[in-house]
């Protein structure tokens, strides 16, 4: 049976929308290879200059706010979930059927700019397995990465609303009037005991 299973993710400034990584395939075949190993995929969208730069500057940042300018998607393969969530993010799990789940894999799909070719346009990656591609969309302060991961998840049944949705906590505080919460970080096991 398909895993229908979607998450939102919040990591600092940015938000992610987790799916199955076979969802994702079914329609990206092309990602195969980066996502062979791994269960999830987390998907983010943002400026083409200053997402998954290895210098984000202050002045790139603010390029990014003040100016209109291209956008890239973020495509990052997670193995284990559990292993993969970090004190410093939240996350939540949101309920959602397989129909609903194909709709927000349509719309994460639709992102993806591709050549003459019709091949994917890669533009950067990074060491944890993270890779940038170009997308569509023009990224600027009234249509940022938040904008975005809201509307997915209204797109998943949320009620939400994403043309003011603008920054990380508004997207989150938009998912709990949805009536989730964060998800428990695993605790370690005792001292003295180890996982089985």
């Amino acid at each position: 049976m398909p895993n229908s299973q979607l998450y939102f993710f919040r990591d600092g400034i940015h938000t992610h929308l987790v799916v199955p990584s076979a969802a994702l395939l079914r329609v990206l075949p092309e990602l195969t290879e980066q996502l062979q190993d791994a269960q999830w995929a987390r998907i983010g969208w943002g400026d083409y200059l200053y997402y998954g730069a290895a210098q984000q500057s202050l002045m790139l940042g603010l390029r990014a706010l003040l100016l209109p300018t291209r956008a890239t998607i973020a495509v990052l393969g997670i193995a284990d979930l559990e292993k993969y969530r970090s004190a410093s993010g939240r996350a939540y799990s949101i309920e959602t059927g397989q129909g609903v789940l194909d709709a927000v894999v349509a719309f994460i799909y639709r992102h993806f700019k591709v050549d003459q070719r019709n091949q994917l346009i890669r533009v950067r990656a990074r060491d944890n397995g993270e890779i940038f591609f170009q997308s569509r969309g023009i990224y600027m302060c009234i249509n940022t990465c938040n904008n975005w991961t809201s509307r997915g998840l209204k797109i998943a049944g949320l009620r939400c609303l994403p043309l003011l949705n603008f920054l990380p906590g508004q997207v989150e505080r938009s998912v709990r009037r949805n009536g989730y919460l964060p998800m428990p970080l695993a605790l370690p096991p005792p001292l003295g005991q180890s996982h089985q």
